[in-house]
């Protein structure tokens, strides 16, 4: 097959491109060589193979919350804890309140950044998830 001779429909088009310029040259020739279909499949492996590789992004969720008249905000990640309000003593009877829940929690030193509006600000590492415990 000769190059004028090549037909790419619009599907295929959409990801010839997606490809930057080395990889257009290696898809037309292996579109000449072996057939679109077996050209298109082998960059599709490309790109997830590229993709596949990235660090996947941490999942991050805030929550305020009121204790008593002060409020909390609470960043949680998959192991660490920011804790962030105008009362330390706030700080301190989550913390009590999470190491109830089952928490094992580990103080981190952390510098508070431009997000934490609050006054007082502590990180946690969170060890281990347990049972609640009893106060009994």
């Amino acid at each position: 097959m000769k190059l004028n001779e090549l037909e790419i429909l619009e599907d295929d088009f959409d990801i010839f491109v997606a490809l930057n310029d080395p990889n257009k040259i290696e898809f037309l020739f292996d579109a000449i060589e072996s057939g679109i279909e077996a050209s298109i499949l082998k960059q599709i492996a490309k790109l997830d193979e590229q993709y596949s590789r990235m660090p996947s992004k941490q999942i991050v969720s805030t929550e305020d919350y009121q204790i008593g008249q002060h409020r909390i905000a609470v960043t949680l990640t998959k192991h660490t804890v920011y804790l962030n309000s105008n009362s330390l003593k706030a700080i301190r009877q989550f913390v009590n309140k999470m190491t109830n829940d089952g928490l094992l929690l580990w103080p981190i030193k952390s510098k508070k950044t431009d997000f934490d509006m609050y006054r007082f600000y502590k990180a946690y590492k969170i060890i281990a998830r347990t049972g609640p415990l009893s106060s009994n």
